[in-house]
């Protein structure tokens, strides 16, 4: 494997950026690597991987955090299609880490459901889907990035190109592509931004069917354990999964405390175990965003 050119300083994208203008490429094979709350509290972008036809670039997002502008820049080129698959969630985790999206794009996976073909890279890529998920698993927010995750990124956009072109073709041979066009070009207009101390309204389990008063202690409960894992940089499931959420609403407000410290300190060393005054501070801290109808950090309406 050649060495893979990594981009890490704002001065190292902006010449990428003026690179590809120069060379007139108006399309690029895109993907990134994130974490989604597995290894931190907040959803971080670790890496954008791009590849121009001829040479694969991995710009380091963990490293530009900074530098926005030249990542915007980069994501929302107007004249540099941004070929991807599956981009749904792509445009998701840029929306709500970095406050914009990605686009133009053209996604694969748009023209494999118009032309009713199984929605799947793996198979294109020569490597199995197991494999393929282990690697999204991992966790990019480790630096050095190892070679074999860099390979993997890299490996993920390369044939990119040349698979949407040949489905593009497909489309145009039956008359589809038009439809194509569209639907990719609705794809950066959606929001896919989402508010994480409102998410209790979709994800607290049983929330629909709960009484007024369980609804209040499940939102309650739910920024709880928001706050507790923004204090912590810690994933919320770490710290309370999400299935052991209706159990500790029963017994109503008055053994909320109790029943958090209990949760809390399952499996701690006495040393580590969290004190109840911790806890009765956040829940206070909860109770006041309620109160201030606050939004999630980063939470952007």
């Amino acid at each position: 494997m050649d060495k893979i050119r990594i981009i890490s300083t704002p001065q190292a994208l902006r010449a990428y950026i003026d690179e590809l203008h120069s060379r007139g490429v108006d399309s690029l094979a895109f993907d990134l690597e994130a974490d989604q709350g597995s290894y931190r509290y907040r959803y971080s972008v670790s890496i954008f991987q791009c590849f121009d036809g001829n040479d694969a670039v991995v710009v380091d997002a963990l490293a530009l955090a900074a530098s926005g502008d030249c990542l915007r820049e980069l994501l929302e080129a107007p004249d540099i299609v941004k070929v991807m698959f599956s981009s749904k969630n792509d445009l998701f985790i840029t929306q709500n880490v970095l406050g914009f999206g990605i686009s133009p794009i053209r996604d694969i996976a748009v023209a494999q459901k118009i032309l009713g073909l199984q929605v799947n890279l793996s198979a294109h890529l020569g490597i199995e889907k197991a494999a393929k998920d282990t690697f999204q698993r991992a966790n990019w927010l480790k630096r050095p990035i190892s070679p074999d995750l860099l390979a993997y990124a890299v490996g993920d956009v390369e044939l990119l190109l040349k698979i949407e072109a040949d489905l593009r073709a497909v489309l145009a041979e039956r008359k589809l592509l038009d439809r194509y066009k569209e639907t990719c070009a609705a794809l950066p207009r959606s929001d896919y931004r989402v508010d994480q101390y409102r998410q209790y309204e979709n994800k607290f389990p049983g929330y629909p069917r709960l009484g007024p008063e369980k609804k209040e202690l499940a939102r309650l409960l739910w920024i709880f354990r928001e706050l507790v894992g923004e204090y912590f940089d810690t994933p919320v499931g770490y710290i309370i999964s999400t299935k052991a959420l209706p159990d500790l609403i029963q017994k109503g407000p008055e053994a909320l405390a109790a029943r958090l410290i209990f949760e809390l300190n399952k499996g701690r060393r006495t040393g580590r175990r969290i004190e109840l005054v911790f806890v009765e501070d956040i829940l206070s801290k909860a109770r006041g965003v309620i109160s201030a109808g606050l939004s999630a950090p980063g939470f952007r309406p």
